[in-house]
């Protein structure tokens, strides 16, 4: 009779001992369905963005190689032309192609598995992100060589005042004779005309160093230019500008307001040069400085004579 009374009080504490344990039990087995399913979804998550990281550098390498075969097509198709002038080197070509498979290999080894930490991607898409611009920077140095080495038709001036010249030496001296007046461009000009005489020596030494005085005229150093035209006398004598110079050094003279000095060169001028190829120049000179018209020739011997004096 206890044992039924005992066994009838414990019953009810074992049967919500029981419910407790199920309830825990089930709230395990849901926990654990919430961590698998949250799992399946960072997984699906991570393939998919190192999926898309993926197809994007595909694309980078794709463009990267459809620039470097319009690079080699524009190399075949200059070829025959340029076969003495350009020297390329085209194992640097067969390196940037190496460069790209080996970066196309490394996308294709990338693991995309679900235990693949996001930190490992991110250090991959780095690590390729980095190839690939040095890649790009390799071809657009290469781009830049090849256009350095490239015939030029008219004397061309870049954006870094780089002066390159045509093959054709009489159209280099008349194009490079018109820039030689423009201030703007004078520094860039005396380099042309330095270029000029290392490509061409002998065929106008004495017209680019009158030509390089001219540079000064425009920027007005008159001092620097005196210099130059003075070259003329003492290293060219029978130069096509001789007298030219001449008229130049007077013109700067005056500039400087040294009238005197500029008289004698003009008086010194009707000796050395009798007849004057340049009238117009001259007389004009001779007005601003108040000499006689050269057909006076009394007065010019008078003036040549007081002139020696002082």
């Amino acid at each position: 009779m206890k044992n039924s009374v005992l066994l009838r009080g414990v019953l009810p504490v074992l049967r919500i001992l029981l419910l407790c344990v199920m309830v825990s039990v089930s709230g395990c087995i849901a926990f654990k369905k919430d961590v698998d399913l949250a799992k399946a979804e960072c997984l699906a998550e991570n393939s998919a963005k190192q999926k898309i990281v993926e197809e994007r550098l595909r694309v980078d390498i794709a463009a990267l190689t459809d620039r470097l075969r319009k690079v080699e097509e524009k190399l075949n198709l200059e070829k025959t032309v340029q076969e003495n002038k350009i020297n390329l080197s085209f194992s640097t070509l067969d390196e940037l192609k190496g460069t790209i498979r080996d970066i196309s290999n490394r996308i294709d080894a990338i693991d995309v598995g679900a235990n693949r930490s996001a930190a490992d991607l991110a250090a991959t898409v780095k690590r390729v992100t980095e190839q690939s611009d040095t890649l790009a920077k390799e071809v657009a140095l290469l781009k830049a060589e090849w256009e350095d080495q490239r015939p030029v038709e008219h004397v061309t001036i870049d954006k870094n005042g780089r002066v390159r010249l045509p093959e054709d030496a009489e159209r280099a001296f008349n194009e490079l004779a018109k820039m030689s007046t423009d201030a703007a461009l004078a520094v860039a000009v005396r380099d042309g005309w330095a270029t000029y005489l290392r490509k061409f020596p002998g065929r106008h030494d004495c017209e680019a160093v009158f030509f390089i005085g001219e540079t000064y005229v425009a920027e007005k150093s008159w001092n620097l230019a005196i210099e130059q035209f003075r070259r003329i006398d003492t290293d060219h004598k029978g130069c096509p500008k001789h007298e030219l110079s001449y008229i130049r050094v007077a013109q700067a003279l005056l500039a400087l307001n040294k009238k005197d000095y500029a008289r004698k060169i003009v008086l010194g001028m009707r000796e050395i040069f009798p007849t004057t190829e340049y009238p117009k120049q001259v007389a004009e000179l001779e007005k601003k400085l108040g000499l006689p018209p050269r057909d006076a020739k009394k007065n010019d011997k008078k003036e040549n004579q007081q002139e020696k004096k002082k």
